[in-house]
């Protein structure tokens, strides 16, 4: 009897890419190289294992038969900001471990605790270019939010450099300023999300009414701070706002997210990119 088409994920003993993934603008975007070291990964899923996928560089290159550790780890990255991959650890050589990915198309957990993918490869967008003269230079309001800066390092550098005033988010019009400003400020500490001396002082109890900003308004400006953060950045904002990382990428996914967590994610987007700069849709 037949059992009728099988998930990409059943059993581990094969993948199916779907062709929602090389039909979306990320894939025609990424290179060939990316793309060979996407198909390793999906190799080293068993069929349970996504989000705990542990993929040394090394390996990686024997894999796709090239040794250019440089360039592969280049491709891993650039499979991390369109959205094919998400690291999930941030093990180095020094510990002697291989950092753990998660592929965005595949459902992760087993039997009754699956969740379902989330193909965070579709909200990509190419940064758009406008020529003056002989140069070119990027567009002040890229159509997908991304970085004007050549690295996301250097645009973390460029904000830290940088002392601007973020909107409120209580019962107020989003155009009105708070009386005690939270800074679009980086400090020099290792998540790159903390707070100037001078936060917005919100209260932790706010009612159901004053929630700031809409959830889809939230799930655009985190899609946006993402793109900013780039590698590892989801497990940095979840870990930064003291949001459950299934939480936040079932949120993203377009779930709901309890209202105990959305202040506390609105303020850590907003140290990143203020919501007078959100291109609200």
């Amino acid at each position: 009897m037949a059992q009728g088409p099988l998930k990409a994920d059943h059993g581990g003993n094969f993948v199916m890419r779907p062709r929602r993934v090389t039909a979306s603008v990320a894939w025609r975007h990424l290179s060939f190289r990316a793309r060979a070291v996407l198909e390793a990964f999906e190799h080293a899923f068993n069929g349970f294992n996504n989000g705990e996928i542990a993929f040394a560089i090394h390996d990686i290159g024997k894999f796709i038969g090239n040794q250019n550790h440089s360039a592969n780890a280049k491709a891993v990255a650039e499979l991390i900001q369109k959205g094919f991959l998400e690291q999930t650890s941030d093990e180095n050589r020094a510990m002697s471990k291989a950092r753990t990915y998660r592929i965005t198309y595949i459902s992760t957990g087993k039997a009754r605790a699956i969740v379902p993918a989330t193909h965070d490869y579709e909200q990509w967008r190419p940064m758009q270019e406008r020529k003056f003269g002989g140069a070119r230079t990027a567009s002040k309001n890229p159509s997908g939010g991304a970085v004007t800066a050549s690295t996301v390092q250097d645009c973390l550098a460029e904000t830290a450099s940088t002392i601007t005033e973020s909107r409120g988010f209580e019962a107020l019009p989003l155009g009105a300023e708070t009386a005690s400003p939270l800074y679009n400020h980086i400090s020099g500490s290792s998540d790159g999300l903390q707070v100037s001396p001078e936060p917005l002082k919100l209260s932790a109890e706010s009612s159901r009414a004053d929630l700031g900003v809409e959830p889809v308004t939230l799930r655009q400006w985190v899609a946006e701070v993402l793109k900013r953060l780039g590698y590892g950045g989801a497990r940095q904002l979840a870990e930064a706002a003291k949001v459950p990382e299934p939480a936040l990428s079932r949120f993203r996914s377009g779930k709901n997210l309890p209202d105990h967590y959305r202040i506390p994610l609105q303020i850590e987007c907003s140290k990143v990119i203020r919501f007078d700069e959100l291109e609200v849709v």
